[in-house]
């Protein structure tokens, strides 16, 4: 790829904004409230080959709808030229996220700071909330923004296309991918665009003729309702394994393949989880969520069979089971509740899941969604509740007002927050050096 086509992608891609497509609005079945729901579609983005784009929540903000709302359901994807999904064979949706001004995570502080989060799962792992809740936010308060990651993997170099698709989606390092991408920094978020807004850092690309750059577009759909009084106000927390990693490592082993790694916390007080989901990545088996040693819900992958079919890629996870939603029933959280979340992954050389595998997965993650409530709510006296009304932490939390403080917030923290690399198990992991926000221990 020359330096004047990636000078003249970078140039195109200083920022990326949304616009309204199309609007539709349907009453609930209670016919207590109307629910309405916008799709969005962003401006166009040019990718080469091989290349990789990690926008930041300021340089990539959402519009979402003014004022109070409760939003029901939330979706995201990446569409070509003529709005049709394209195939994560294609371009890997390695996450799509946003996040909020107003928001804070508090299971795992701020470093999985996001309020909807979706990755390759995307096109079957829409945030869709139980009849009669909502995530209540006023957004005349509030500032949206997306971290969006994206990798062409098409013109890759190397003799085998899943090998080498596999390594870019998965952070190896590789000479010439950027001044940030060492051999240290194998598997992390550096040797995979991070920082690059752009799109001009690439994965390597094969000599000779390469495919043409091509046009993609971001879409989101919102579903919302303005009759706030009508819903329950649900709080988003994130809960990763190991111990609120950001991402990890899973290496070869034949002799024990399926390699687990967990995390525990307290319940500080009752609460309620209406919904929850998974986040893996390509190689896991499942993701549980424990109560007091006893497994209560899991969520599993789906793994495609179709060669670059959207929807249903072959060898890719193309989605996560529901942990809990409207068809399972809550589930209660008593306080002093230990919770434990269980990730595991194929660890053995060969996955028959999978186009390629060697049995090692970089840079996976083993995230639980969860969307909770606590009885009475927590607003003070006269007050409305909102999402944003703390439940786990102590009252006083740092809130941010801007999307540029969003770019430390978000998942990952971002380039400006510094990184740790620790042993959790043996597994090797990366955290972001959170804010001074501390979690509320039980009493």
């Amino acid at each position: 790829m020359s330096l004047v086509i990636v000078a003249s992608i970078a140039a195109a891609q200083t920022s990326i904004s949304f616009k309204l497509n199309h609007t539709t609005e349907v009453p609930h079945a209670s016919n207590i409230y109307s629910i309405t729901t916008e799709t969005y579609y962003s401006d166009p983005i040019s990718l080469g080959p091989g290349h990789m784009i990690f926008t930041s929540p300021s340089s990539t903000p959402l519009t979402l709808p003014s004022g109070r709302i409760g939003i029901t359901s939330f979706f995201g994807d990446i569409v070509d030229a003529d709005h049709q999904p394209v195939p994560l064979s294609k371009v890997y949706d390695h996450h799509w996220i946003a996040v909020a001004s107003t928001h804070t995570n508090e299971i795992c502080s701020s470093s999985l700071n996001y309020v909807f989060g979706i990755g390759a799962e995307s096109r079957h792992g829409a945030v869709d909330l139980p009849d009669g809740h909502a995530y209540v936010v006023d957004n005349d308060h509030t500032n949206w923004g997306a971290n969006i990651h994206l990798l062409r993997t098409e013109g890759l170099a190397g003799d085998n296309e899943a090998k080498a698709a596999k390594e870019c989606n998965e952070c190896y390092y590789a000479p010439n991918k950027g001044t940030q991408c060492t051999p240290s920094q194998n598997g992390t978020f550096l040797c995979c665009g991070e920082g690059d807004w752009y799109g001009v850092e690439s994965c390597p690309t094969a000599s000779g003729a390469l495919p043409p750059v091509a046009t993609f577009h971001l879409r989101y759909r919102v579903s919302y309702t303005r009759s706030v009084s009508a819903v329950t106000p649900v709080h988003i927390s994130i809960a990763s394994a190991p111990d609120c990693a950001t991402f990890y490592d899973v290496l070869r082993n034949d002799a024990q393949p399926e390699h687990l790694v967990q995390y525990s916390f307290k319940v500080p007080v009752d609460v309620t989880v209406v919904f929850a989901a998974g986040h893996q990545h390509t190689g896991a088996l499942n993701i549980s969520l424990n109560v007091n040693g006893v497994r209560q819900c899991t969520s599993y992958p789906r793994y495609g069979t179709q060669k670059d079919v959207a929807g249903n890629e072959l060898g890719y996870l193309v989605q996560m089971s529901n942990c809990v939603n409207a068809s399972t029933g809550p589930l209660k959280l008593k306080r002093g509740d230990e919770v434990r979340i269980d990730s595991y992954y194929y660890a053995a050389s060969h996955d028959p899941r999978l186009l390629y595998s060697d049995g090692t997965h970089l840079n996976v993650m083993g995230y639980m969604y969860l969307a909770y409530t606590r009885a009475g709510g927590n607003a003070p006296s006269g007050a409305l509740e909102t999402s944003q009304t703390p439940l786990l932490r102590a009252p006083g939390v740092v809130e941010v007002d801007s999307l540029e403080s969003l770019d430390s917030m978000a998942l990952d923290g971002m380039a400006s927050a510094p990184i740790e690399q620790s042993d959790v198990r043996g597994t090797r992991v990366w955290r972001r050096v959170p804010p001074s926000a501390q979690v509320v221990e039980a009493a």
